[in-house]
C-alpha cells in the first residue's frame, strides 16, 4: 500500500484520482476548505482517504499543509500535482495580444509556480524510487501549438519545461518525474462534450502511476510518449 499525495482533490480529475487510488492505497488530497474535504472523505466506505487544507498559490498555505501532512503519513511515494486553473474567459479564442497580463500571472502562479512550491515542500519527504506526476495538457505542447487560451498554454508549456529540469535534478535521489496529458475529460474545465469521463481518465492515470516500467522526464498521454 503506497502513500499518495494529490493536489486539488475536491473536484474533476483530482476527485476521480482520489476515488481510484484510495481503493487500494493511502491517499491524502488537498482542498481549500474543511467542508470540501470532509464531504469527499465521508462519501467513501473505506478510510484510506484523508485531506489537508492547502492553496498551492500561497507559500505559507503550502508549508502549513505539508506540516499537517507529515502528521498523517511518514513519507510520500507518489506525488500528483493536479491542482490547476483555467480562467473562464480564457478557455475561448482570445488572441494573445488581447489577453490581460493579470490573468497570465494568476494562471502561472497556480499551474506552474504552484507545482514548484509543492515539489519544494514534498521532495524532502520522498524516499528513493518515488514518483512525481505533473498533470499537464496537450494545450501546452509546442508541437502543433494552437491559438487562444494563452495564459493556460504558457503555464502548461512552462510546467513541461520544469518537468524536464526536475527529472534530471532529482535523479540523484532516485525520484522520477513526468508530465502527462489526461486527455479531453468531461469536467468543468474540459466541458461536457469531452471524449472521456473522469473515471476513464483517472483509471488511465492510476495505471500509469503504478506501472513497473515508469519512465523519467517524459510527456505522455494514456501511456504513450508525446513530443514536447
Amino acid at each position: 500500500m503506497k502513500n499518495i499525495f494529490i493536489t486539488g482533490g475536491n473536484r474533476g480529475i483530482g476527485k476521480g484520482l482520489v476515488e481510484q487510488f484510495s481503493k487500494n492505497h493511502n491517499v491524502i488530497f488537498t482542498v481549500r476548505n474543511k467542508n470540501q474535504g470532509r464531504m469527499i472523505v465521508d462519501s467513501f466506505e473505506h478510510d484510506n482517504a484523508d485531506y489537508v487544507i492547502m492553496d498551492v498559490g500561497e507559500s505559507e498555505s503550502v508549508q502549513n499543509g505539508v506540516k499537517n501532512l507529515k502528521s498523517k503519513i511518514s513519507s510520500v511515494d507518489i506525488l500528483i500535482n493536479n491542482a490547476g486553473i483555467l480562467i473562464p474567459g480564457l478557455k475561448h479564442k482570445i488572441n494573445a495580444i488581447d489577453t490581460d497580463l493579470e490573468s497570465i500571472m494568476e494562471t502561472f502562479n497556480i499551474n506552474t509556480v504552484g507545482v514548484l512550491r509543492v515539489c519544494k515542500a514534498i521532495t524532502p519527504f520522498m524516499q528513493p524510487n518515488s514518483r512525481i506526476i505533473n498533470i499537464s495538457s496537450g494545450m501546452g505542447q509546442l508541437e502543433g501549438m494552437g491559438t487562444g487560451s494563452l495564459a493556460y498554454r504558457l503555464s502548461k508549456t512552462a510546467l513541461n519545461a520544469m518537468t524536464i529540469v526536475l527529472s534530471q535534478e532529482l535523479m540523484g535521489k532516485k525520484i522520477k518525474v513526468n508530465s502527462i496529458c489526461p486527455g479531453w475529460v468531461k469536467t468543468d474545465m474540459g466541458g461536457y462534450d469531452a471524449a472521456l469521463t473522469v473515471q476513464e481518465s483517472a483509471e488511465s492515470i492510476k495505471k500509469f502511476a503504478l506501472d513497473d516500467d515508469f519512465p523519467n522526464g517524459k510527456f505522455l498521454r494514456h501511456g504513450e510518449v508525446l513530443p514536447w
